[in-house]
């Protein structure tokens, strides 16, 4: 037996799938749609006139992984016009796949003796928590837990420890405001930013994430034109903007345990808050106010277009023209596969 720490954010319990009601949008659409081996032979052997129904609707790539068929209008093949699931309706809530049931949620991320659980701002219910529910800042719980595992070597608990106070340290200072004129100082160059965008992989025929998008890209070169006038009119968005970068730092400066290093993760906490802030500068721009209704639209395009791609995930961590060769393959020349979270 061996003690380990489980962490979730506060609001995490609060979390509730409002299906067809409330949502922006719906999980259902836009994205590959992986299916879990074990599914995939359940659809494959089901039997009856909805048997072909899943055996149809189903297909295996090159690569011999499963994938949910996705219609000519970006949903799931399984999904009605009024967005409710077919197979949920004619084969039962256990027969959906393990991404319909873990979605919008990260589940057990590891660390030595520490393991993670969070929420995803992609899901626009989990963006309201965010913002509406966590006050000015936000936090999380910590509870120890008896599992079979084996007891972790003392060298990787003392490292584990290390990291994890890092992380604490980088939360808390983002939110205290200690980091401001990283996060709403200069940015990076335009042509950083255009190399990004245009090397991101983004859903097409995706609305309104593609105009959005489009827009940010093009607020660039008048970018500090607008970030005065945005927080003149907003001066609450750098409480929500510190908020989020949080978020960011306590998702992404674990993956320092599977790069090796502190570089990319680290810049992808300041480059998300950035492009997130841009967006909120093109949704501003617009409109000619901002409300956090408007802040949750924001993250949630911001998750929706960078956060489950893993391919954009690894363009945010580039070290840029320093020692990206070394840590990062170039993206010309990467055999990365885009795939899409999870």
């Amino acid at each position: 037996m061996a003690k380990i720490v489980r962490e979730i954010p506060s609001y995490y319990s609060k979390f509730q799938c409002t299906g067809n009601t409330t949502c922006i949008d719906n999980c259902c659409n836009a994205w590959l749609l992986p299916l879990d081996k074990k599914t995939a032979e359940y659809y494959q052997n089901y039997e009856g006139e909805f048997g072909d129904t899943m055996r149809e609707n189903i297909y295996q790539d090159e690569h011999g992984d499963w994938f949910i068929r996705i219609g000519e209008n970006g949903s799931c093949k399984f999904l009605t016009e009024d967005k409710l699931c077919t197979v949920r309706l004619h084969a039962g809530e256990h027969a959906q796949a393990c991404i319909c049931e873990v979605y919008p949620r990260e589940r057990n991320i590891m660390v030595g003796d520490y393991r993670q659980d969070r929420l995803l701002i992609a899901c626009s219910e989990v963006a309201k928590l965010l913002y509406k529910e966590t006050g000015d800042r936000l936090e999380f719980i910590r509870t120890e837990e008896e599992t079979e595992d084996e007891e972790i070597t003392p060298e990787l608990k003392e490292r584990t420890e290390q990291l994890l106070a890092f992380r604490d340290g980088m939360v808390e200072g983002l939110q205290a405001g200690v980091f401001d004129a990283s996060l709403f100082g200069a940015y990076e160059s335009k042509e950083s930013f255009d190399k990004l965008f245009a090397d991101a992989i983004y859903f097409e025929k995706h609305e309104p994430t593609e105009t959005v998008i489009a827009e940010t890209r093009a607020i660039v070169e008048e970018a500090e034109e607008w970030r005065k006038k945005f927080y003149d009119a907003v001066p609450e968005a750098k409480k929500w903007l510190r908020k989020t970068a949080a978020y960011f730092a306590h998702r992404q400066l674990l993956d320092t345990v599977q790069d090796g290093s502190i570089d990319g993760p680290l810049i992808s906490v300041f480059r998300s808050t950035h492009i997130l802030e841009l967006i909120c500068l093109s949704v501003f721009k617009k409109k000619g106010s901002f409300t956090v209704d408007d802040m949750v639209f924001c993250a949630y395009t911001f998750g929706l277009t960078f956060e489950i791609s893993m391919h954009n995930v690894h363009l945010m961590k580039e070290v840029r023209n320093t020692a990206k060769d070394k840590y990062y393959p170039d993206n010309e020349n990467s055999e990365i596969r885009p795939f899409f979270y999870p």
